[in-house]
């Protein structure tokens, strides 16, 4: 088939095609007869129906748009199916359910391809908000389309990144015909897409394009063909030096040596040293610091280390100054003199515009130096969008502005001036910092909670600092203004901590309870698996694994219908060996137990901003009764009943997340003590259901189950008679429905803690001790 055929292969159905697939198709050229031009054409109307034209490539999300992702559906993510199609009931609620099953997996694919480019679990995840947010705000209308008889067409013209690539290629396993147009290279798509797997050639003779554009040609006409040129035409006029003279800064690249001159110094000691100690060769340079810490030590160590970093850089003659938060947004009178510059201008226009408006009131080389950082630090910012980009710039200027006035006040060569960040910083931030490094400034970031490293590693700017990272993770809190009560390690102590680092560091052993955090890994199974792992521990479960400090719970959810072979003997006699000390037993209905009288709904509301949990407010007021528990128990309680509200798994009416806070807030003691003495790595405990009634579960009952799933308990649901029970409230897919045999009805559930005389338990029991009854 040539690269036409596949054109015009794409305007037939599906059903009329060979193969019955939709196309991803890279147009690079056209032909001078004029067919790819009027195919082009007739593509681009057909994207006016549902469809989209992408003639200038896609904006990154805005962080409004980012975060209101992050409000509805939370903020954990792991690339598991499941999850992301949750994700899209509660985002992309509209699509039918193939329209998200079919994305999701294309979502996935994605995600893979990224991992198989060897993507961090920061990128992945930052590519996965990415494409949500560009779905709901680019694709809604065009993701409706997935699945009918003609695809919907989706339309790329231009230069091309590797996650615009990737957006098309999920979009075409999804279900959409998708063309990539470029009339002068495939050389940006080359880069995205190295091994050119995703799409299919249409290789045009003619590389430049077509007048007029097909966007511009009339609804249904073709596209003339390329006249070619007389001989008496004029030779085009010579190409027009640029406009702008060289920068100012020109001759400035090598004037800052970053970190080369550090050595094996500490980096709380390094930025103490003087200029003349700092230099690499005879020729003088600025020579800067620029470090990140991330995670911390023992509290009172790493705060009293802060303290005396203060203390030393208040006595070492060097300005210097200390940012606790986000440094504030830009006044109107900061804002004013970048206002006059032309918003429509080209990016490198624009950029040069905003850097020469960069004035700060400090010696010639430094200013030139800011201005130079700053467009270094623009220049490769993604954004393409040139208003945002423009806000981004003003933004970035009058920081840059701000501090540089103070902190190269009285500038002496013999010390370089420093800021020192404290907290966690997030994109725009670390675009200031990086760019006061780059202008000769000490730069130190103290980020006690481990996991702000992971908006460093995902940033766009070069990784030009030294990280120096701990253990350990903090809360961040106030930066120290005094020395730490400080507590000492024996001999015996710290030997101990050595042994434990060497035993349980990425060994396969687990020291008790050496984890705070899990994430449950609902496992499908057959009938037969069920009472296989039952009483097997976490660690020795298929899909268990740790990471970053959170363990990934295998878990069972299943309801099990029916007897096998109608012999209620044996049926007995399996739920019994199933019933362990870990075991909550129902065998009744209602089951659910309260400690007390539950908050009414309207009291539950007032913890409740925008579907997130304040924890502080819930646990200072009256209606909290877990106050008992230790601290990382409640946390993860806590942590749990968000990760509820935030997923898809209840159904019902009324104000679902106040009656699960109404709920979960007041639960049963046995319950609670199951809870603290779990160990995620070792015995899991279990919620064990017979029901023989014709009762369905009420919401209250289905959110606690839905609760102790998250929580990572395993819930198994007996069902002889086969009829409905948890279905009442909970989604289908969330739990595994088993069909074990024959349904028997009119049963009388007998006493399963007890075990008959003579029986040894378990299998070996019935076949050596005495025969069943």
């Amino acid at each position: 088939m040539t690269g036409i055929d596949r054109m015009e292969n794409c305007f037939l159905p599906l059903n009329q095609r060979a193969p019955s697939s939709p196309s991803f198709l890279r147009v690079i050229g056209r032909d001078g007869q004029g067919r790819t031009t009027a195919l082009l054409q007739k593509f681009y109307q057909l994207t006016k129906n549902g469809g989209l034209y992408l003639p200038s490539g896609i904006a990154n999300p805005t962080e409004p748009e980012t975060t209101r992702f992050f409000e509805a559906v939370g903020a954990q993510f792991f690339p598991e199916r499941a999850l992301v199609e949750r994700h899209m009931t509660v985002w992309l609620g509209q699509l039918r359910p193939a329209q998200r099953q079919a994305l999701a997996q294309a979502v996935m694919d994605a995600l893979s391809v990224l991992k198989a480019q060897g993507a961090n679990d920061n990128i992945i995840k930052n590519a996965y908000i990415k494409f949500m947010c560009w779905f709901r705000s680019l694709l809604g209308h065009v993701l409706m389309g997935i699945g009918k008889a003609s695809p919907p067409k989706v339309l790329f013209e231009g230069n091309i990144t590797k996650y615009e690539v990737l957006l098309l290629h999920l979009l075409h396993r999804a279900g959409c015909d998708v063309w990539y147009v470029n009339f002068a290279s495939e050389e940006s798509y080359k880069k995205a897409d190295p091994t050119l797997a995703f799409s299919q050639l249409v290789q045009g003779d003619v590389f430049s394009p077509p007048s007029p554009h097909f966007a511009a040609s009339p609804a249904g006409s073709p596209a003339p063909a390329q006249r070619p040129a007389s001989a008496s035409a004029r030779p085009a006029p010579p190409p027009r030096p640029s406009p702008l003279p060289p920068p100012p800064w020109t001759g400035l690249d090598d004037a800052v040596s970053l970190n080369a001159w550090v050595g094996d110094n500490p980096v709380w000691d390094a930025v103490l040293l003087p200029c003349d100690q700092r230099a690499l060769g005879p020729k003088p340079k600025l020579c800067a610091l620029f470090a990140a810490v991330f995670g911390a030590d023992e509290r009172s160590e790493y705060r009293n280390r802060l303290f005396r970093l203060k203390r030393a850089l208040d006595a070492s003659g060097k300005v210097w100054r200390l940012l606790e938060q986000k440094p504030p947004a830009p006044t109107a009178a900061e804002t004013a003199p970048f206002l006059s510059v032309d918003k429509s201008a080209p990016r490198g226009a624009l950029i040069r515009a905003l850097a020469d408006r960069l004035t700060p009131n400090c010696g010639k080389v430094q200013a030139l130096l800011l201005q130079r950082a700053f467009a270094l630090a623009m220049e490769r910012s993604p954004e393409q969008d040139s208003v945002r980009l423009f806000n981004r710039g003003v933004r970035l200027a009058c920081w840059l502005r701000r501090y540089a006035e103070v902190l190269f006040e009285g500038y002496r060569a013999e010390r370089q001036p420093a800021l020192v960040f404290y907290g966690t910083a997030a994109e725009s931030e670390i675009t200031f910092l990086w760019a006061m490094a780059q202008a000769g400034v000490d730069v130190l970031c103290f980020c006690p909670e481990r996991d702000a490293r992971k908006a460093f590693a995902g940033h766009y700017l070069p990784p030009l600092w030294l990280e120096c990272c701990f253990e350990g993770s903090l809360p961040s809190e106030p930066f120290p203004q005094r020395e730490e009560r400080v507590r000492a390690g024996t001999t015996a102590y710290n030997a101990s901590r050595e042994l434990d680092q060497l035993l349980y560091s990425d060994t396969g052993m687990f020291r008790d309870r050496q984890f705070a955090r899990s994430q449950p890994v609902t496992l499908k199974t057959t009938y037969d698996e069920v009472e296989q792992l039952w009483k097997e521990e976490a660690q020795y479960r298929p899909s268990f694994k740790t990471e970053g400090g959170v363990v990934y719970v295998p878990n069972l959810f299943s309801k099990v219908c029916g007897v096998d072979k109608g012999d209620l003997a044996l049926y007995w006699d399996r739920i019994r060996a199933m019933v362990t000390e870990e075991t909550y037993l129902v065998t009744s209905l209602p089951f659910l137990k309260l400690s007390g009288p539950s908050m009414s709904a309207p009291q539950a509301r007032a913890f409740l901003h925008s579907g997130r949990l304040d924890p502080k407010a819930l646990k200072a007021s009256q209606f909290y009764r877990y106050g008992y528990l230790p601290d990382d128990t409640q946390d993860y309680m806590l942590e749990k009943i968000q990760a509820l509200m935030d997923y898809d798994l209840i159904t019902g009416g009324g104000d679902l997340t106040a009656t699960m806070l109404s709920v979960l807030t007041n639960l049963d003691k046995e319950l609670l003590r199951l809870l603290q003495n779990f160990d995620f790595t070792r015995t899991i405990p279990k919620f064990l259901v017979v029901d023989v009634t014709e009762t369905l579960f009420s919401l209250e009952e289905c959110i606690l189950l839905a609760f102790l799933n998250l929580v990572g308990f395993d819930i198994a649901v007996f069902t002889p008679t086969g009829y409905r029970n948890l279905e009442s409230h909970l989604r289908p897919d969330s739990f595994d429905t088993l069909t074990a045999g024959e349904f028997l009805f009119d049963l009388t559930v007998p006493d399963l803690r007890s075990r008959r005389a003579g029986e040894s338990g378990g299998w070996l029991g019935r076949l050596f001790g005495a025969g069943r009854p």
